[in-house]
């Protein structure tokens, strides 16, 4: 059982940090890339171009472009904020929590399906299939896959619920047996010191 959470967890940790750095990529790569801490990441990356090419062959406007990729961005960071709730959903939470974490995926898998049919509408009426494209199907078939596997998983049932009444009742029976056994003493020594 443990082995199947931790294969769940990396398989889904690896999803966040993929669609991550996809978002990244859609909303910097087209401004000459990001400066953090004296690195330039994502500069001249190419992976975003084709697209671009695309979106000019089209006649989109630059704001039009940057609404566009703003979209794209958008949708592959909700689906690792997605993603990464399901994998704490399933990995740390109780039954109720690792069923609803299969809803979650199923909405990261929709959030990258708007993501690549987005992206393939743009790329087929460009004339431009590119880099970006393969990464966003990618993205899309691996989450299917994931969702697949997460659903035959199976699902731990609380029973900590049980522990907890359980323990409450011992601690009850305890208490009514030592107040009882108080009580007899009291009523012996009461009919005692009667004499």
């Amino acid at each position: 059982m443990i082995s199947s959470r931790l294969y769940y967890t990396a398989m889904m940790l690896f999803w966040v940090c993929y669609l991550s750095l996809l978002a990244l990529v859609v909303t910097y790569a087209p401004q000459g890339g990001l400066e953090l801490a004296g690195l330039a990441l994502f500069a001249d990356s190419g992976l975003v171009e084709t697209a671009l090419a695309a979106m000019t062959n089209i006649g989109l406007s630059q704001l039009a472009q940057s609404v566009v990729l703003g979209l794209l961005g958008g949708f592959s960071l909700a689906s690792a904020g997605l993603i990464l709730f399901a994998v704490l959903f399933c990995v740390f939470g109780r039954e109720r929590e690792q069923r609803e974490a299969r809803s979650l995926a199923e909405g990261a898998v929709v959030c990258t399906a708007a993501a690549s049919v987005l992206i393939s509408a743009i790329s087929f009426a460009g004339g431009q299939a590119g880099a970006l494209l393969v990464l966003q199907f990618s993205a899309l078939g691996g989450l299917v896959l994931t969702l697949m596997s997460l659903s035959q998983s199976p699902i731990v049932p609380d029973n900590s619920g049980d522990d907890a009444v359980s323990d409450l009742d011992q601690v009850i029976s305890d208490h009514a047996a030592n107040h009882a056994a108080f009580s007899a003493q009291l009523a012996s020594f009461a009919k005692g010191g009667g004499r």
